[in-house]
């Protein structure tokens, strides 16, 4: 049987797939068309529904807040006309029953519907019967009046409408439960047609499969009798005109070629395969010396090559600048002596064990010989080869740390030392004492604060530059009654702080004692100063470690407490740490039962402040803050926070906060249409736990909020001393989206190391560095050297505490790349405030000055 050709087989077998796949897109398109219009429908009717609510809404809140001013202008004895107030009300209502948009509500919701319309006529009905009692009312009714009034319309514009929405809300699910009824049964028909479109095509693939292995089949016959050299045998297969007797024909004439060849054929594979690995090897190793002499020539560190006994014999230029000498000096002397400037003798065990260990790793200090330029560097040696063989070689990398740590001691000495005073600054003192208590946990000590009684009338007398200079006589008398292990600082504007140490606690309590005598005596002797004769008044508090509080800030709030209560009694007192601590235990202890409670009771609640872009005023993002309203009374964050994270609540509690917290951002980048960051602080306590990567991700995801929207927040103080605990952590974070910033940035362990090899990308300034830029030009250096280091390592800045314009101001001439975070733009406010500052679909934005950058952070 003669079948057709090849050619017109493939165009059969194509027309017949291209008349299937027609049939099944038509079917399809149909199916989906219809499903289409469904959706299309409902999304329709619910649009209608929520426009219709947003107007009626809308104009409720006109109407009430028409009726907002006239209550708010009732008085006793006044009479008032609300006839066209409460025609407006019941047209609302009207409105809310007879709407056509919200027919499917009233048949399918009517309680919600008509209870809405019944509030709102309500309100009109209290507002005519309110009207015809001012008259009569005293004021004390007519603010009742106005009160239940407000209360009303509260209730209507919350409870009401939003019964109406929630109502709405239900319709569109019953609409989409129905809707994906629908689907399955378009799924289920979908599934049917495919699984016949994928038989017919399943048959047709095995004909078209036959045919063709039937022709090729007999190819293959006649192609081994040919290679067989049956040539009589397939020569009536050549003589056929099809494609099968080209193909038998040209098979024939390929066999004579190869037989022809066969000779030469292996001399050539062998030739051939000697010369491309000859080849090939050549190329890599050319291209590896390139690629080795171009990295060797332009890499920044400075590089050399030493023989096994220490001698340069090769150098790259950064390291002919760095040391000011060439190859040729370099290779005069070991390398080690040259840079320690130390004899044979000194260098031996050092190269030694480079040559036994195969690596040596050290930061050293050295003066360069050519200008005498003392240089700090981290030498890093590594042995190449085996040295026992005479074949080995030195391989040696110095990165310069000169700038790096000049920098890194600037900041830290700026960071530590008030510079009015020259003393401890608070920050530093609170970090030396809370690294007392970590180290010396079993060490009893005293806490002795002096606060200048009636001070501030010095510097409004005198001027604050006057009254600086009696502060560093202050310093000075109290450094003349203290030893260096007691940490004199100065804490706040007209206090200082100094620690008093003993072996028991009875020494400590006569050591105190005499300590706050002398401190008293001492601060208050005449001042003479420009003329001027100053009597000062001081009082003088303590409070003991452990006895009394076990952090800094404990026992910084129990002398406060105690300086405070001289002053109530007259000032110029030394009170002891006896009195008002029974309170403090008391009001601790309280909390601290309440506080794990908080969140059940719902006396949590998270506070939003915003950051705002300093170049252009746009709301970047916000930072989520936890309050605790406890019995009626905020308490302090400074109060409950330190509670919580002795109590291992802090983690719990920020869990908490970060899950309502991306639930709200989530909401508000909808309604606003942009992104908007929400940084958090997250304690080292929660950052350590198994799976917290996949919990936090599991938050973000709930929220339907990405992960790169979400900055956690670490202070310096949870690094410790070691960063590396929480390094890894971190690393994990970052790779899963998390942003990671430094907070309070300044005040704790201030380390370049730890900035360079963590994976921080924004860092938040402390207030303490802004509060004194209008005034002080120190002040505004170390805000400069901070920010030069965080630009130079591209890092984000948000500066924190900007309350003022002026300190907005002195920020815009450092440039326009900083955030800004303060009561200069807003305080934190809960949930339902912003909820009114997006309700209108756009994000608040805040006015900054218009100042040219006149200021370098270098």
């Amino acid at each position: 049987m003669r079948l057709l050709p090849l050619p017109l087989q493939f165009l059969l077998f194509i027309f017949l797939q291209l008349a299937l796949s027609a049939g099944l897109v038509f079917y399809l398109g149909n199916l989906a068309q219809s499903n289409v219009e469904t959706f299309a429908e409902a999304s329709r009717g619910f649009v209608d529904t929520q426009k219709s609510i947003e107007q009626i809404r809308a104009d409720y809140a006109s109407v009430a807040a028409k009726v907002e001013r006239t209550v708010a202008g009732f008085q006793p004895g006044g009479r008032h006309d609300v006839t066209e107030l409460r025609s407006e009300l019941n047209q609302i209502a009207t409105t809310v029953r007879g709407s056509v948009s919200l027919a499917p509500l009233r048949d399918n919701h009517p309680g919600a519907v008509n209870r809405l319309a019944d509030a709102i006529e309500s309100q009109a009905d209290a507002l005519v019967e309110a009207s015809q009692n001012v008259p009569s009312a005293d004021r004390a009714e007519v603010a009742r009046i106005q009160a239940r009034l407000a209360d009303q319309r509260a209730r209507i514009m919350s409870a009401g409408f939003g019964e109406l929405i929630e109502a709405a809300n239900q319709e569109l699910e019953t609409t989409m439960r129905a809707i994906r009824g629908a689907n399955a049964a378009v799924t289920g028909n979908y599934q049917l047609v495919l699984i016949a479109f994928v038989g017919l095509q399943a048959l047709l693939l095995m004909v078209v499969l036959w045919l063709t292995n039937r022709q090729i089949r007999q190819l293959a016959d006649i192609t081994e009798r040919i290679v067989a050299g049956k040539q009589a045998s397939a020569g009536s297969q050549q003589k056929r005109r099809d494609q099968l007797g080209r193909i038998a024909r040209a098979v024939q004439q390929f066999r004579s070629s190869l037989v022809s060849l066969s000779n030469s054929r292996e001399q050539l594979q062998a030739m051939l395969k000697k010369h491309d690995k000859e080849a090939l090897s050549r190329r890599r190793a050319e291209g590896s010396l390139a690629l080795t002499a171009s990295v060797f020539d332009e890499v920044q560190e400075a590089v050399l090559v030493t023989d096994i006994h220490g001698y340069v014999t090769r150098s790259n230029p950064a390291a002919e600048k760095l040391l000011a000498m060439t190859t040729q000096q370099l290779s005069e002397r070991p390398l080690l002596e040259i840079l320690l400037h130390q004899p044979g003798k000194v260098i031996a065990p050092i190269w030694k064990h480079v040559l036994e260990k195969g690596e040596w790793r050290s930061e050293i200090e050295f003066t360069r010989d050519d200008d005498d330029k003392p240089l700090i560097a981290l030498v890093s040696i590594r042995l190449v080869g085996e040295p026992r063989e005479g074949r080995g070689h030195v391989i040696v990398v110095i990165n310069d740390h000169t700038e790096i740590r000049a920098r890194e001691r600037e900041i830290l000495a700026l960071a530590r030392l008030d510079r009015v005073t020259d003393r401890l600054n608070r920050g530093y003192f609170v970090q030396q004492v809370d690294m007392l208590i970590r180290t010396e946990p079993d060490q009893p000590f005293a806490l002795v604060s002096i606060g200048l009684d009636g001070f501030t009338a010095f510097n409004e007398a005198l001027g604050r530059r006057f009254g600086d200079r009696i502060l560093r006589v202050m310093g000075d008398r109290l450094a003349e009654i203290t030893e260096p292990r007691s940490q004199l600082a100065r804490i706040d504007g007209d206090e200082f702080a100094f620690l008093v140490f003993a072996d028991d606690s009875a020494t400590l309590e006569e050591r105190v004692d005499v300590a706050m005598e002398a401190a008293h005596n001492h601060v208050t002797k005449r001042v003479e100063l420009a003329g001027y004769r100053l009597d000062i008044r001081a009082s003088v508090s303590s409070a003991h470690y452990p006895a009394e509080g076990k952090t800094a800030e404990e026992l910084l709030r129990i002398t406060d407490n105690g300086l405070s209560q001289a002053k109530s009694e007259g000032g110029n007192r030394i009170v002891g740490h006896a009195e008002g601590h029974t309170q403090a235990a008391e009001r601790r202890f309280e909390l601290t039962q309440a506080l794990g409670k908080a969140l059940g009771n719902r006396e949590m609640r998270v506070h939003y402040q915003p950051q705002v872009s300093l170049a252009s005023g746009a709301l970047l993002g916000f930072e989520a803050l936890m309050r605790w309203r406890y019995r009626g009374d905020w308490i302090s964050p400074a109060e409950f926070i330190p509670l919580a994270e002795e109590h291992n609540l802090i983690g719990e509690f920020t869990e908490w906060a970060l899950n309502n917290a991306c639930r709200r951002i989530a909401d508000w980048q909808r309604q606003a249409g942009q992104e908007f960051s929400i940084s958090i602080n997250m304690p080292p306590q929660l950052l350590l736990l198994d799976r917290i990567g996949e919990r936090l991700v599991e938050i973000a995801r709930k929220a339907n909020l990405p992960t790169s929207s979400v900055v956690l927040e670490i202070t310096e103080s949870d690094f410790g001393s070691d960063p590396t605990l929480l390094a890894e952590q971190l690393h994990s974070l970052a790779m899963q989206g998390f942003s990671i910033a430094i907070d309070d940035f300044g005040t704790g362990h201030s380390s370049l190391a730890y900035l360079n090899n963590l994976p921080i990308s924004k860092l938040k300034v402390d207030k303490q560095f802004v509060d004194e830029i209008v005034r002080s030009e120190d002040a505004r250096k170390l805000l400069g050297s901070i920010l030069a280091m965080a630009e130079k390592l591209e890092f984000e800045v948000v500066i924190e505490g900007v309350e003022t314009p002026q300190q907005l101001v002195e920020l815009r001439k450092f440039g326009s790349r900083l955030q800004i975070q303060g009561f200069v733009f807003s305080r934190p406010f809960d949930e339902d405030y912003w909820d009114g500052e997006f309700m209108h679909g756009k994000a608040p934005h805040y006015p900054v000055p218009e100042v040219q950058p006149s200021r370098k952070t270098e």
